[in-house]
């Protein structure tokens, strides 16, 4: 660029110097300060062409280091430390009869849950104050949280229990008599309204704001009367969902039960459960050769799975009257 300056300064001193000696060259000195003209047009047109070559690089080269940053953040492990998992006092298997199982959790102020319905636990599970007598087969879950600091990984045991003395079965409908026909039935809030999915799903498909029919699962009988039948519509929806991803992170689904439909009736429910997928491990040193040049391991969570038949445990939220059977 700089040799091409001098060689065009060098010429326009020369035609300068050569029109000096001829003034009676108008035109031709016309043409020298066109000619003139369009040189410095083109370098110019050169000087903007370099720069905006040299802002192309800077900015790529910008954008480049800016993905590596976002890549090396999301394969950093999170500053916020997490509560130590629970335990539990009992092993997990099988026995002849009714256990009593201790949750202990190792974190100085953490409070744990539980669940033994299959659902993962969350801060709105029943918070354990005390030790769990399992009496029928369970799966037994637990995490802990404690103040500033994140939710631990969840523990998880199934206890299989070979009880010789089985609990007595509810009365069947035929046992019991229809909706009274004679004064206002109500349907008093707190009563427990088990729903059953239908079909299973996935936090791979499941999307927040999608809306699922369940069915009741069995007849609900209050003060010896049928209120609500077996296979009554009920409306849930998906609050939470998230896909698996990688570092081994689980997917997750969240669902509320809305409201049931008994007989043109809508009664409003509340019931909260999660579902996360199975939790992955990530160990650099088994799976080293995994690793990317941003330090992002390869290896994909698992993704949470509701199966047919789950059942949500719903409550009535607020004291409903019902029609008379039909």
């Amino acid at each position: 660029m700089r040799r091409v300056l001098l060689a065009l300064a060098s010429l326009a001193l020369l035609s300068a110097a050569a029109l000096s000696q001829d003034p009676g060259l108008p035109a031709a000195q016309a043409a020298q300060q066109a000619v003139m003209q369009t040189q410095q047009a083109n370098l110019d047109a050169m000087r903007q062409a370099q720069q905006a070559n040299e802002d192309a690089t800077r900015q790529a080269q910008e954008a480049n280091e800016n993905a590596t940053r976002q890549a090396q953040q999301a394969a950093q492990v999170p500053i916020l430390p997490v509560a130590a998992r629970p335990e539990f006092s009992l092993k997990p298997g099988s026995y002849s009869g009714p256990v009593t199982v201790k949750i202990r959790e190792a974190t100085r102020g953490a409070s744990v849950y539980y669940t033994t319905d299959g659902w993962t636990p969350t801060a709105d599970s029943s918070r354990y104050t005390g030790p769990v007598t399992l009496d029928s087969t369970t799966s037994l879950q637990a995490i802990a949280i404690a103040p500033h600091m994140g939710q631990s990984r969840i523990l998880s045991g199934l206890y299989t229990i070979a009880s010789a003395n089985k609990p007595s079965l509810p009365a069947t409908s035929s046992e019991l008599p229809p909706t009274p026909t004679s004064g206002p039935a109500v349907l008093p809030k707190g009563t427990m309204v088990p729903l059953v999915f239908a079909s299973a799903v996935s936090s791979k498909k499941a999307d927040v704001g999608d809306k699922i029919t369940l069915t009741v699962e069995d007849d609900v009988v209050v003060g010896g009367w049928i209120l609500v039948r077996k296979g009554t519509p009920a409306l849930i929806s998906v609050t939470g969902a998230h896909k698996s991803g990688t570092l081994g992170v689980p997917g997750f689904v969240s669902f509320d039960a809305l409201t049931l439909d008994v007989n043109g009736t809508t009664v409003k429910l509340r019931g909260t459960v999660t579902k996360q997928g199975p939790e992955i491990q990530a160990n650099p040193a088994r799976i080293g050769l995994t690793l990317v040049p941003a330090g992002v391991f390869l290896i994909h969570g698992k993704e949470a799975e509701v199966k047919a038949g789950s059942v949500l445990r719903a409550t009535v939220a607020e004291d409903t009257p019902l029609p008379h059977a039909q």
